[in-house]
């Protein structure tokens, strides 16, 4: 019978252990997607990417071209890697790129004590503004939202620090600092057509 060494079996159950680790690994996740799709109660394990807004009080995830969409985010990080990088960035309301990785929770399910009929047509949210909900265990990439972004803010409105936020972005000039087509944004910060 064949005899093969102990360090040749240890290092074969060392690659496949590890290949198979890369396979388990969370695949990234569309943050629209799942603002769309996720059923009330349903949570997920994802990795996510988006544009993250730091509030006084709360902090979101958004995407351009998912309009009126917004997810709360909170943390129970694991690791505090590139904590400071993100607070950093995203202090004094900065917009910042992200790829976040943690449990992706859809609508809450409503009180059970409401009646049936009340329950069947209610759709509650995390809070006012988000329907779906992250909790954050490892903030995976922090970078700067680049000033030609559809979310970032226009140098001609600073007002309006988070454009993206509850409606659609305002598309940007070349070098970020305009709106094209003649757009402006009236109260209210959605883009309207100057005639």
């Amino acid at each position: 019978m064949l005899q093969v060494p102990r360090s040749l079996i240890v290092l074969a159950v060392l690659v496949l252990a590890r290949g198979a680790g890369a396979q388990a690994q969370t695949s990234a996740s569309s943050l629209c997607e799942l603002q769309v799709r996720m059923a009330q109660g349903e949570r997920r394990a994802v990795q996510v990417e988006g544009v993250f807004l730091n509030g006084t009080d709360v902090r979101y995830l958004i995407v351009p071209g998912c309009s009126g969409r917004s997810t709360l985010i909170e943390f129970t990080l694991k690791s505090r890697r590139n904590w400071a990088k993100l607070s950093r960035l995203s202090a004094d309301f900065r917009q910042t790129m992200v790829i976040f990785e943690g449990d992706f929770f859809g609508p809450p399910v409503p009180d059970p004590k409401l009646p049936e009929g009340i329950r069947k047509v209610y759709h509650p949210g995390w809070d006012s503004n988000a329907t779906t909900k992250m909790i954050v265990h490892t903030i995976l990439s922090v970078k700067a939202l680049p000033a030609d972004h559809p979310c970032a803010p226009l140098k001609s409105d600073p007002v309006e620090k988070w454009p993206c936020f509850q409606h659609d972005p305002v598309p940007h000039r070349e070098g970020g600092t305009e709106p094209i087509d003649g757009e402006s944004r009236p109260e209210g910060g959605r883009s309207a057509k100057v005639t």
